[in-house]
């Protein structure tokens, strides 16, 4: 094949432990490839389409077949609820990789490396590549399309790792416009930023079901090229940002990072990164982060908190530092070799509670909790979801805010420890796997909700995502955003400066009335 002139990229979506693409978001996916596409020529023709847009215009599958090559980005790992968006499934992969002739057909994502999850059960990466899939790309994205345009696909590894950043440094920046492509973009698109890769603890191996510590030793970019990243993106119109790729945020910049499992965080590298993309993007309106590891807290609580403050200062509020505890019993953490025992839990939430609980120009508190916990884990007994409950029982007791808590399914995937341990209870006893998910949905989610939003309480700068029935489900731009159920008729896409809570309408969701249901623009 001559050097490709031509790209279609196809965002499936992906979500997983190092990144999120479902709009309202966009993944580094799109960018990188863009980017390393016109790091060797800026002619190159390069179409962006979200799987969404492809599915309601059906001249897209007609038009694919003019292209050089066709990009499937796809893969939901860590999967969840989405409003007003649907993730690719496997049947229209399939479909649209057979019918669509003549392009190289590339597959990105986790979908290239584990396959994907359909509603009838899981299909693998290489039944994807039997189905008419040219190229499944185990690599990094930048290194492959940088040699496939440069020099053709005889020349292009799609199996080549980064060992630095240096290609990312340069092809990001000018992936930047491709944003311009997106559906939500000059509304409430949510870019996500990349910091580093890999975790800390890749020197014990980790969580048992995780993978980012096999990708090795971490590696991190430099704050000059995350925020000349961020300059890049301003220009192309984004307004809305997540440091959301890394394991734990508040090691950023930390010398020990790479070498030490607890490496000390450090607050003025963190101070410097949020300064200099508030210095290059003056008039955003979200910059929040992502994960927060509850082991850092406890083994450095004084940097814990400079970095912490160091992020209240600087983000913008409604933000959300996601922890990963996974399970209340110590037992079952020991034996999968999770990061925090449930008492270094609980002093991490206290911590981030007394930096980030009060409340901030949106009308939300600054930063507040997250938690995550993991049914099905190895060693799993009936006691581990008395202890889970218990845990949250505790956490209500202390009168501390939690923003979200998300309960999901193990999903071992092959190359972890996971899947060659023997899983746990939930899989022989459904039933309590389905009790505690819905105590922590009906009792302690919606007395959250109470906490967090009292009726009365203002928020400020939504958008309408979708509309059923009368109803309009609208939310701020954020890592995890409220979601608002509206009782107007509103187009999808629409504006609300402001909203009153009325109440709890869910365990994920409140009610709330602008002041005038025409208000919205």
């Amino acid at each position: 094949m001559p050097r490709p002139r031509s790209m279609l990229i196809l965002d499936g979506y992906n979500d997983e432990p190092g990144g999120l693409g479902v709009p309202p978001y966009i993944d580094v996916y799109p960018r990188y490839i863009a980017g390393s596409a016109w790091s060797v020529d800026k002619t190159i023709r390069i179409d962006y389409v979200t799987v969404d847009q492809f599915r309601a215009d059906k001249g897209w599958l007609k038009r694919a077949h003019s292209y050089d090559v066709v990009v499937f980005i796809a893969g939901v790992v860590v999967p969840g609820r989405y409003i007003g968006a649907r993730p690719m499934e496997p049947q229209e992969l399939v479909e649209w990789s057979r019918v669509i002739r003549g392009p190289l057909k590339v597959l990105v994502g986790p979908a290239a490396k584990w396959g994907m999850m359909g509603p009838w059960g899981p299909v693998g990466a290489r039944e994807l590549r039997r189905s008419g899939v040219d190229v499944l790309l185990l690599g990094d994205p930048e290194e492959y399309f940088t040699e496939l345009f440069a020099h053709g696909e005889e020349k292009a590894d799609p199996y080549r790792v980064r060992t630095s950043y240096k290609l990312v440094d340069k092809v990001a920046p000018l992936g930047a416009r491709v944003i311009r492509q997106h559906p939500n973009h000059g509304k409430n698109l949510m870019v996500e930023l990349e910091t580093y890769r890999g975790c800390t603890r890749w020197v014990s191996s980790g969580c048992s079901f995780c993978v980012e510590p096999l990708r090795g030793r971490p590696i991190q970019r430099s704050p000059q090229a995350i925020v000349a990243e961020v300059e890049a993106l301003y220009r192309a119109g984004a307004r809305n940002f997540r440091l959301g790729r890394q394991a734990d945020i508040l090691v950023y910049g930390s010398p020990g990072l790479g070498a030490e499992e607890w490496p000390r965080p450090d607050p003025g590298a963190l101070r410097r990164l949020l300064a200099g993309i508030r210095s290059v993007a003056p008039g955003l309106v979200t910059l929040h982060i992502d994960n927060v590891n509850p082991g850092t807290i406890a083994r450095h609580p004084r940097a814990s908190v400079e970095a912490l403050k160091a992020i209240v200062d600087l983000h913008t509020p409604g933000d959300v530092a996601a922890m990963g505890l996974e399970t209340a019993d110590d037992r079952v953490s020991r034996i999968n070799n999770l990061n925090t025992t449930a008492e270094e839990a609980l002093t991490a939430i206290e911590v981030v509670n007394k930096v980030g609980a009060h409340r901030g120009g949106n009308g939300l508190p600054h930063l507040l909790p997250g938690i995550n916990f993991i049914l099905g884990l190895p060693g799993e007994t009936r006691e581990t979801y008395r202890l889970n409950k218990g845990f949250l029982e505790e956490v209500l007791a202390r009168g501390l805010l939690v923003r979200r808590v998300n309960v999901r399914r193990i999903l071992p995937l092959p190359t972890t420890r996971a899947s060659r341990m023997k899983p746990g209870v939930k899989g022989r006893n459904e039933p309590l796997a389905r009790s505690f998910t819905h105590w922590v949905r009906n009792t302690f989610d919606k007395e959250m909700l109470r906490r967090i939003t009292p009726p009365g309480t203002i928020l400020k700068g939504l958008w309408v995502e979708e509309c059923i029935g009368g109803k309009c489900y609208a939310r701020q731009p954020g890592s995890y955003p409220l979601m608002n159920v509206i009782p107007c008729s509103l187009p999808p896409g629409s504006y609300i400066p402001s909203v009153r809570v009325t109440g709890v309408h869910s365990g994920r969701s409140i009610e709330s009335k602008p002041p005038i249901c025409g208000s919205a623009r």
